[in-house]
């Protein structure tokens, strides 16, 4: 009876695990489906080729939003590299304890801070301040790639930093038997042993800056033309969609389906690793020509900017937002006189909800299987693991066009919080699947010989014994994706909507907080009130990453 049990939980682990790749299937199918009949009308060749986007004359070129995205993401690599390697390398090899207390959850902070109020901040601060000081309108592509190089700080920082201190320590230890000082040894050893982790770094931050929308669509100038200079506006493929879905219909409909079509199979491409091997050797060739002091105070000035940009971001909404905050703000019904955030915050808090209800079982379940139960090199659970890792590079405008044809369009659940909540579901099943697995992983492995050895099978062992161990790291994951929810914009614009209103039920359409953002922003009718809404949302990312540390503290405490 308890074998027959084993085996059918087992089996609805593993069906619980398709779900990724069920997702992974869906999108890319209605991709096609809304995707294709644009590029047989239009043609392939003049779809990604052509050099001009007139939907009024039925011209549909997207070669100048592929180069835009191209150029402000080399120009973000070109920023953020440097400062996101030297910085993991000051972090791990550099950083004094009681300043990596400190350090490690301002870089976690800086990346839960929504990309609205980023894109925000980059409408007040950097295009002024680029309009200023290098001529032009100040919304052009050297803004967006500053902009953009800033928000990939943190996702290459955290994984080049783990790849570092992933490296043995004999590594450094045998570089300084050899008479290296401590300086060289870190660039002349640890570095290059750490090269593939470094380039996954690079293409993660690569696929987070081309998938980017709504910060770019604020700062960039988005002329649908050939891109032109740094100083002049740039249309990427992201803010392309974002900006013209709304009163698109027919053949201009399908082609901004076709260009996310483009869009997403770029993104699996770069979670192939396609095309990036030449980049291994770049620190090995730049740590050779440097002198190590040079090196040193390199290393400590990059970890300076680092946390310099996200002082001056937090410290300016803070300035400028607090002041704006008053009663009006929560008044229970928003009107153009008080322009309130309570709507909006009800709306959130719904979506989350419903979206925590569907995720957390299916992002648990699928852990507990490629933890417990699969098999290790077995090819098809790499392959649903791949699944996992291209449902994380998605850009979130990709998420919102599917949530658009498949649950707004053909489940016909209209603009409506719980179409919302399915689309954002399925972006925050990534986090919680790989953030429970690391919290089963980090259960020791007694635990379960001392069930074992006491009778218990696998089942109870599974569900008693290491689950319950590892509920601080799976909160952790649940309250970071509570972060991604309340910070996301672009795919609930597509889905739940705009209307800024209390909601009835969830087939109502509503705004959530960023969106309100975005919205007050654009407009720029009620730029105070908008400042107020970014130290709203800042508090609760700040709170969300404190949860989501002390959480995890609690977990590495326990074992």
């Amino acid at each position: 009876m308890n074998l027959q049990k084993d085996k059918f939980f087992k089996n609805s682990f593993f069906c619980i695990a398709l779900v990724s790749v069920v997702a992974i299937v869906m999108i890319c199918s209605f991709l096609f489906v809304g995707g294709m009949p644009a590029l047989e009308k239009i043609g392939v060749k003049e779809f990604l080729l052509g050099t001009k986007w007139r939907p009024s004359s039925e011209l549909y070129g997207i070669l100048p939003m592929i180069l835009g995205s191209m150029y402000v993401t080399m120009g973000a690599l070109i920023f953020g590299v440097p400062i996101g390697i030297l910085t993991a390398i000051f972090m791990a090899r550099f950083c004094p304890r009681k300043l990596y207390r400190f350090f490690k959850p301002m870089v976690e902070l800086m990346a839960g801070i929504p990309s609205v109020i980023y894109g925000f901040v980059g409408l007040v601060v950097l295009v002024p301040l680029v309009r200023d000081n290098f001529g032009g309108t100040g919304s052009s592509m050297l803004t967006a790639a500053v902009l953009l190089g800033i928000m990939i700080l943190p996702t290459i920082v955290t994984v080049a930093e783990a790849a570092l201190r992933a490296v043995p320590e004999s590594y450094y230890e045998g570089a300084l038997a050899l008479g290296a000082d401590h300086v060289r040894s870190v660039f002349f050893t640890i570095v290059p042993a750490a090269k593939s982790g470094l380039v996954a770094a690079i293409i993660l931050g690569l696929g987070r800056a081309v998938g980017e929308t709504m910060a770019v669509i604020m700062v960039a100038g988005n002329q649908a033309r050939m891109p032109q200079g740094l100083l002049e506006g740039v249309r990427t493929m992201t803010t392309n969609i974002v900006i013209e879905m709304g009163y698109a219909t027919d053949l201009h409909y399908d082609a901004l389906i076709a260009t996310a079509l483009v869009l997403f199979l770029f993104i699996v491409l770069l979670n192939l690793k396609v095309g990036c091997l030449g980049m291994v050797n770049c620190f090995k060739m730049q740590a050779a020509t440097t002198a190590s002091k040079v090196l040193g105070i390199t290393v400590w000035l990059a970890a300076g900017v680092n946390i310099l940009s996200l002082v001056s971001l937090i410290g300016y909404i803070l300035a400028q937002g607090i002041p704006c905050l008053g009663w009006e703000l929560f008044a229970l019904e928003y009107t153009t006189q008080n322009v309130s955030l309570f709507p909006a915050l009800v709306d959130t808090l719904l979506m989350v909800a419903v979206a925590l209800s569907l995720a957390a079982p299916i992002g648990i379940g699928t852990a507990i299987y490629f933890v417990e139960y699969a098999k290790k090199g077995n090819k098809f659970v790499s392959i649903m693991d791949m699944t996992t890792d291209t449902l994380a590079g998605i850009p979130s405008v990709v998420y919102g066009l599917f949530g658009l044809l498949f649950f707004v369009i053909y489940l016909q659940m209209g603009y409506s919080l719980l179409a919302g909540a399915c689309t954002v579901a399925i972006m925050i099943l990534p986090v919680i699947i790989r953030t429970t697995e690391e919290a089963l992983q980090a259960v020791p492995i007694s635990y379960r010989e001392g069930s074992y050895a006491l009778g218990a099978n696998k089942l109870r062992t599974v569900l008693v014994v290491v689950l319950p161990a590892a509920v601080p790291g799976i909160l952790a994951g649940i309250i970071l994706s509570i972060g991604r929810i309340m910070g996301e914009t672009a795919a609930l614009v597509y889905t739940a909507g705009t209307v800024a209103q209390l909601p009835e039920d969830l087939f109502s359409s509503g705004r959530s907080l960023a969106v309100h953002l975005y919205v007050l922003a654009s407009e720029g009718l009620f730029m105070e009130q908008a400042f107020a809404t970014a130290v709203v949302l800042v508090i609760i990312t700040v709170i969300i990453n404190g949860a989501s540390t002390w959480m995890a503290g609690k977990l590495m405490r326990g074992n």
